[in-house]
């Protein structure tokens, strides 16, 4: 679901929402406000259903039934949209949060205003005496609803920063590979997507695609543990080459990637023999023997964008370079500059 509607839109359908909201035995909170939000915008069929379904039985939306509508129909959205949702929400409840500040400074003030009436009015007339008790009663009431909107406020918004550091560690976990702690594959496809579309055709942009050689004997070898421990020892090299100038990742098993922007041919050759150099030299101990094994090697393809090619044409010609590399003996780093040699 995705939010490129109008300003005016969005406005109608907040006021929509909050209507609603006010309407159920829920709090004011993100997820309510997520489900209202939706249900109002009309374009979500089955959601609406549900809703529809739910109020006609139960009259009102509880606690238990607004999580599971957003469980089921809106926890599926996008980090982006997610964070849209929760953006929206802070600012209704920061506005709303303000204008009741504001009129509960203003009431405070007309509290103390009625307060000095009030001693000068009860010398006359007994009727208007009991009229002011009256009002200064009912304003009273009113500042300490005010004082209670205020602190359910206060609670929403430490809700919502909360919720939005739930968003930022989901959209973490959601790109990050768990065992090296590098990129995964998919946060990868999405940093060479964003990469290729601001790169103009004067800039050079490589990558880098290298797999552990002969990784299954690895495994069959030493035992899977171990062989967890050697991607990750990979892993530590691809991230301290690549520092904060490029974007390195564990595309897959034992294979890795690294997108060199604004990094020349040559460059990006020296790069992948460091990277070739430093597993060389990896010494990792076998847990069960207590002996270091040394003869770790791995095999790197490495090619430059070509300007207005896609980004699959890009990973297949660094992946065809890869398995030149490979077929010509591993441990060793191999280019293919352009399509022509990538088709001969």
């Amino acid at each position: 679901m995705q939010y490129e509607i109008s300003k005016e839109k969005s406005a109608e359908y907040l006021r929509q929402a909050i209507q609603h909201m006010s309407m159920q035995d829920t709090a004011f909170h993100p997820v309510s406000y997520a489900v209202w939000y939706e249900y109002s915008s009309g374009e979500h069929a089955h959601l609406i259903d549900e809703v529809n379904t739910l109020i006609e039985k139960e009259k009102k939306l509880n606690e238990k039934s607004t999580a599971q509508l957003f469980n089921k129909h809106i926890a599926s959205l996008d980090a982006d949209s997610a964070q849209n949702i929760v953006d929206r929400f802070n600012n209704m409840v920061s506005d709303i949060s303000s204008t009741t500040e504001k009129a509960g400074q203003d009431t405070t003030q007309f509290r103390k205003t009625l307060d000095a009436w009030s001693g000068e009015l009860q010398q006359l007339d007994g009727e208007v005496s009991r009229h002011m008790g009256d009002l200064l009663s009912q304003t009273a009431n009113i500042q300490q609803s005010m004082h209670t909107l205020q602190q359910h406020l206060e609670t929403s918004l430490h809700e919502i920063a909360s919720l939005k550091n739930e968003i930022v560690k989901a959209r973490q976990e959601a790109i990050s590979d768990g065992l090296t702690g590098l990129m995964n594959r998919r946060g990868f496809d999405v940093a060479l997507k964003k990469t290729l579309e601001s790169t103009t055709p004067y800039v050079d942009t490589c990558l880098i695609i290298g797999d552990i050689d002969f990784f299954k004997r690895v495994n069959d070898s030493y035992g899977h543990l171990f062989g967890d421990k050697v991607i990750q020892a990979v892993a530590r090299i691809m991230k301290t080459v690549s520092g904060d100038l490029y974007t390195s990742a564990r595309y897959g098993g034992e294979e890795f990637v690294m997108l060199l922007p604004h990094t020349s041919l040559d460059t990006a050759r020296e790069v992948a023999e460091s990277i070739r150099q430093h597993v060389a030299n990896i010494s990792i101990k076998n847990n069960v023997t207590s002996k270091l094994i040394s003869n770790v090697t791995i095999s790197l393809g490495l090619t430059a964008y070509q300007p207005g090619e896609t980004a699959e044409s890009f990973l297949n010609r660094a992946d065809q370079a890869l398995y030149t590399a490979k077929a010509n003996g591993r441990n060793q780093v191999t280019l293919i500059a352009d399509e022509a040699l990538a088709a001969a």
